[in-house]
């Protein structure tokens, strides 16, 4: 049997429902699963690229070990107000690995996965951006190879983020961009810095859709006497990609849906997961983020021409 994915992500999803107070309910999403049991179509020259630039992902496994350990060291805990100066030391810290988006969310129930769990109340999201450049090959093994250093960047990240607070006595369990126990694309619209387009991935102002994310659940409560974002001036991104639907057109598998439709009879989605599947074979795919008008163009260029044509 070769590597799993799902395997690997399993341990942490364990240690956070072991620690959970709060739970998914019947009305919540269902997780999908890792495309599992398909090889990659790789050559001769996809391998040696690989190993040319495998300094950049060799750790990625190592940011997913370190992620239970910290899950597990999140047992108790003192505090529940952040003082400025320790959110000031938390923003430099962000800043100093790279995040471009973070905010934060109260989580409620339904927006855990099925079958899952979360050790607190609110949930720091954390985004950074990946190499433009390289999606404008996707499918390419640039592109692959991208997704996976980001993963890992955003792992570290969480994991940081969950050490530092910690160490000032808060509780803080890290959520591996890998794995999560919510939808991560929804945790940024929650979090107040994006809106999720068709192609049912987050858009932010500095990234469009090519960015990842993860999350850090804590015990912070007071996280609004510093955290104001708001995405009220983004929701014209909704219609701009209801007459855009060009990660429709563009989709090889025809897996992104012209209308939403019920899973287990109460989450609507537009992507049939069987149909997106089938692209990861494909160097993970990827071709809706490299279409997205987004991705490519500047986010306030394109605000101004779609409110420009939609004056009336």
């Amino acid at each position: 049997m070769g590597f799993s994915l799902n395997n690997a992500v399993k341990p942490q999803t364990n240690e956070l429902n072991k620690n959970a107070l709060i739970f998914a309910k019947d009305t919540s999403p269902t997780k999908r699963p890792y495309v599992e049991d398909e090889k990659p179509n790789f050559g001769k020259t996809d391998i040696l690229y690989l190993l040319k630039n495998v300094s950049k992902i060799y750790k990625l496994p190592f940011t997913l070990l370190k992620t239970v350990k910290l899950i597990q060291k999140d047992r108790l805990f003192t505090k529940t107000k952040i003082s400025l100066e320790d959110y000031i030391q938390l923003q430099i810290l962000a800043e100093k690995m790279g995040v471009d988006d973070f905010g934060f969310f109260e989580i409620k129930a339904e927006n855990i996965f099925k079958d899952c769990g979360v050790p607190h109340r609110y949930a720091l999201v954390f985004s950074v951006g990946m190499d433009k450049k390289a999606f404008s090959t996707a499918p390419s093994i640039e592109c692959q190879l991208e997704v996976a250093k980001v993963y890992y960047d955003t792992g570290d990240i969480a994991n940081k983020m969950a050490e530092f607070l910690q160490s000032k006595g808060f509780g803080a369990s890290p959520n591996h961009s890998m794995g999560g126990q919510l939808d991560y694309s929804m945790a940024v619209e929650w979090a107040g810095f994006g809106i999720t387009g068709r192609h049912s991935m987050a858009i932010t102002p500095k990234n469009g859709p090519c960015h990842r994310v993860s999350v850090v659940y804590t015990s912070i409560d007071n996280l609004d006497d510093f955290i104001s974002n708001s995405n009220e001036d983004m929701q014209w991104v909704k219609s701009f990609c209801q007459k855009c639907g060009k990660c429709i057109r563009k989709c090889p598998t025809n897996a992104i849906l012209q209308e939403p439709v019920l899973i287990d009879g109460h989450n609507p989605t537009r992507i049939n997961y069987e149909s997106c599947a089938e692209g990861f074979t494909n160097y993970g795919c990827g071709i809706c983020i490299k279409e997205c008008p987004f991705s490519s163009g500047s986010y306030e260029k394109i605000k101004e021409a779609y409110q420009k044509a939609n004056k009336n």
